[in-house]
């Protein structure tokens, strides 16, 4: 009797828990039941991940901008709705939209993407606008006569170190490796030889930094080129002389030159105070204006030749650069912001920006500068302290002038 009663219990008890469908997972059905009912606090399914992109991401106002939403992925539906909050606070529907930005600033935009589900995520992407400054040109006085060149002609021209001194040079035949100073009132206080230099032919001449810091250098351009034959030209550099009184120079390094597409007559050299550039404008020989712009970045190698890289274009003889249309001489001012190239006739000025490579300054509008009035005017030079520039002419007993910058 004591048997069955203890059988009894334990058949009642195991009973319900024991007694299974095989493969049957009854936590797996709660859920599914869960899911049919959309509860969203137990929603499994992937939802979408948005990613917008802007292009650009900066530039200057009025800036177009195309506002992307291409690389966003859908997670377990299919995407369905794209939309853009724009900085504005407007909104506007699309995978890829496009927007105008006027105002300065960072400019916020946020996409939404939405798929079939309604499920949902965000992106943003920045945009920052600059608002471009205007351009102030330069007002220049009329010419006066600083002086008359009795004693010889000009082809360049550049400042010296010294206030009242300017550095000059002829390109007749004849003349040699020779540099002349000269005062602000066109009277000569020295001759300078270039020693080790056999020149060819001398068209410009400029001062700048060079490989030693703190340092003062003249660079003397031997690019001429009448008939664009010569497979290299020179550009010959020294320290700039302290003592004005003459005599030889040692010490010249030669930098020479070879063009990206064949030889060019160039008069125009330009050396970039703040980096040490060497700009040069070419001359068209054939008589229709089209002048390229050539770089040699700084350092400057005197162990191999340099091949210039053409930087870009001005053509002369025609609006904005109207009159005579060859480009012969050039200089920058000492603080690095207005760039000019003259021509016979004409003196062109060109804006820089300090923070952009001196040659950027010719994509800039072209500044009116009053007439140049020379016989054969070739030379131009930035007075010492930049209050004003300089020109002269070939010829005998040509006056220097001078153009005030109030």
């Amino acid at each position: 009797m004591l048997f069955t009663p203890l059988v009894l219990p334990l058949i009642a008890c195991t009973a319900p828990t024991i007694e299974s469908t095989p493969g049957t997972d009854t936590a797996a059905t709660t859920d599914s039941a869960s899911t049919t009912d959309s509860d969203p606090t137990t929603d499994t399914a992937a939802g979408p991940t948005a990613v917008a992109t802007a292009d650009p991401t900066s530039g200057v106002a009025p800036l177009e901008v195309t506002l992307s939403g291409t690389g966003s992925t859908a997670g377990s539906q299919p995407l369905e709705h794209f939309a853009w909050l724009l900085s504005d606070g407007s909104t506007v529907e699309g995978e890829t939209v496009t927007t105008s930005l006027a105002d300065e600033g960072l400019h916020s935009f946020t996409l939404t993407v939405t798929d079939e589900g309604g499920r949902s995520d965000q992106a943003v992407v920045e945009v920052e606008v600059e608002v471009e400054t205007e351009q102030e040109c330069p007002t220049v006085d009329a010419a006066t006569v600083a002086g008359i060149m009795s004693w010889g002609e000009v082809s360049g021209l550049a400042a010296a170190s010294t206030e009242g001194v300017l550095w000059a040079h002829s390109d007749a035949q004849g003349a040699g490796a020779v540099v002349y100073a000269i005062s602000t009132g066109a009277a000569l206080l020295g001759t300078f030889t270039l020693g080790g230099v056999n020149a060819y032919d001398f068209e410009d001449i400029a001062r700048g930094p060079g490989p030693e810091e703190g340092v003062s250098y003249l660079y003397v351009g031997d690019t001429g080129d009448n008939s664009e034959s010569r497979s290299s030209v020179q550009i010959y550099r020294f320290e700039e002389p302290t003592d004005v009184s003459g005599g030889p120079i040692g010490g010249v390094e030669t930098l020479e030159l070879t063009y990206p597409d064949g030889p060019r007559d160039a008069e125009s050299l330009m050396v970039d105070p703040l980096t040490g550039d060497l700009v040069l404008v070419e001359r068209d020989r054939a008589d229709e204006g089209v002048s390229g712009i050539y770089l040699a970045e700084a350092p400057l190698s005197t162990d191999a030749p340099t091949e210039l890289t053409k930087v870009g274009t001005l053509v002369f003889g025609t609006p904005p650069l109207d009159g005579d249309v060859d480009a012969v001489g050039a200089d920058v001012s000492p603080d690095g912001t207005l760039a000019m190239v003259r021509s016979h006739d004409r003196v062109f000025a060109f804006v820089r920006d300090p923070d952009q490579p001196l040659h950027t300054a010719f994509d800039t509008p072209v500044c009116a500068t009053p007439e140049v009035d020379e016989e054969k005017g070739e030379a131009i030079a930035f007075a010492h302290d930049g209050s004003g520039y300089y020109t002269g002419g070939e010829g005998t007993n040509q006056p220097l002038h001078w153009y005030g910058l109030p």
